[in-house]
Formats: C-alpha cells, structure tokens, sequence
C-alpha cells in the first residue's frame, strides 16, 4: 500500500504530526489510530468469515448443477457425431462403420471407385479474335451500331 513512499516521506509525516497534534497529545492519538486499525481488521475479518459461510452454503447447492452442466458442456465439445456415439453407444465408434459406405464396399471386395464427371475441369483455351472494326465509325464517337447487333 505504501510502497512508493521513502524514509524521507515518512520523517516528513511523523514531524507534521510532531508539530500539528503536539508531544503532549501524541501518544494517545497514536493508540487512538492503533485502536482503529485493529477495529478495521477485525471488521473485515468478520465480514470475510460470514461470506465465506454462506458461499460455502451456496457453492454445495451449485455443485449438484455442475454435474449436468459439464456433462453437457463435453458433449457440446465433441460434436454431433461424437455426442451420438457418446449417448447411445458408449463411445464405441465402430459402430459407425456400418453406416459409411467406403467401409461397406471394402468389406464387399469392391474398391470405390472415383468415376470423372462428364465436363472437364480443365479451362477451355479461348480462341483470340483479331481486333477488326466491323461497324461504320465515320460518324466519331468509336461507337458503331453494327458492334452491338
């Protein structure tokens, strides 16, 4: 709390205090301030017990939630495949095997075979055409109505 405070600071305080309260008064203000302190720790410790009792009350109660709300969380975490096998199979993923129809054709004897779609995905080579002026542009503007039809 005071640690940006140096020796010298606190000789300036304790002279102030010298001089303002007196040496006649200073003790008793200095057991007066004690009293305070202690008064103040006291307080606070009280107040950090009694909270400390009724979370303690409280955090029993929310453990029976975190049950539910982890479980929850987890299957959230897995995904929907993961939380299906996880609910209704016991976390046995073989189960999914039957399901998947690269693993049927294997147990078949068929190899899947990967058929190539009828359009090509290869770009087409477009043919250039010459720059030609096929329109009539003797009335300026470079616009020709034969361009467009």
């Amino acid at each position: 709390m005071f640690s940006s405070i140096g020796w010298t600071e606190i000789a300036v305080i304790i002279l102030l205090a010298i001089v303002v309260i007196g040496p006649e008064r200073l003790p008793g203000v200095i057991a007066d301030v004690r009293a305070a302190i202690y008064a103040a720790r006291k307080a606070i410790n009280n107040a950090k017990a009694e909270l400390n009792g009724e979370m303690g009350e409280l955090s029993s109660e929310l453990q029976a939630f975190s049950g539910p709300i982890s479980q929850a969380a987890e299957w959230s975490r897995l995904g929907p495949r993961g939380a299906i096998t996880k609910a209704l199979f016991d976390g046995d993923d073989s189960v999914w095997d039957d399901f998947n129809p690269k693993k049927l054709q294997e147990d078949l004897g068929k190899k899947p075979q990967i058929s190539e779609s009828p359009v090509s995905n290869k770009p087409k080579e477009e043919e250039k055409k010459p720059d030609t002026q096929s329109g009539d542009y003797s009335s300026g503007g470079g616009f020709s109505w034969a361009d467009i039809t």
